[in-house]
């Protein structure tokens, strides 16, 4: 969580000398899953709130879950999954440092590109660009690539 915090904060300059103050975003809402587990078995789970606002929370769940009305963080643990399994930087030590941030960023945003648009969701019965409404078919690597932008 204090991570998540360091991570999501920008400078509030106020024109003095010195460096300014780092301020959490006005709109972040962190809500969190805790599973307790007795062994193999799963005995409760908690939803809650970590951080913000929970009316606004809720109207964000509202307009982007299915699930309406509760919190479930699966889709961002199998896009962390995703990720570890993708992105080998990210969780080990390896040959190709993480620190090279353009290199990283390149990473992230082309394995979001792919994960959104080319690779199938059983759950979803498709991508989650298709879920979401953004394209009616499943992409091809070849095809995202290729893609560009139509000038309005």
């Amino acid at each position: 969580m204090t991570t998540i915090l360091k991570v999501f904060r920008d400078p509030q300059r106020t024109g003095k000398r010195g460096r300014p103050a780092l301020v959490i975003w006005d709109d972040l809402h962190i809500v969190q899953v805790v599973k307790q587990r007795s062994g193999r078995r799963l005995t409760s789970i908690t939803r809650r709130l970590a951080h913000g606002c929970q009316e606004r929370a809720e109207a964000i769940m509202q307009e982007s879950q299915i699930n309406l009305g509760c919190i479930n963080t699966a889709y961002i643990e199998r896009l962390n999954a995703t990720l570890r399994t993708w992105m080998p930087a990210l969780v080990r030590r390896t040959r190709t440092p993480s620190g090279a941030r353009l290199h990283l960023e390149a990473a992230l945003f082309w394995t979001g590109c792919v994960y959104n648009f080319c690779h199938v969701h059983a759950t979803l019965a498709g991508t989650p660009a298709m879920a979401a409404d953004l394209t009616d078919h499943v992409w091809s690597i070849d095809e995202l690539i290729r893609y560009r932008r139509r000038r309005e």
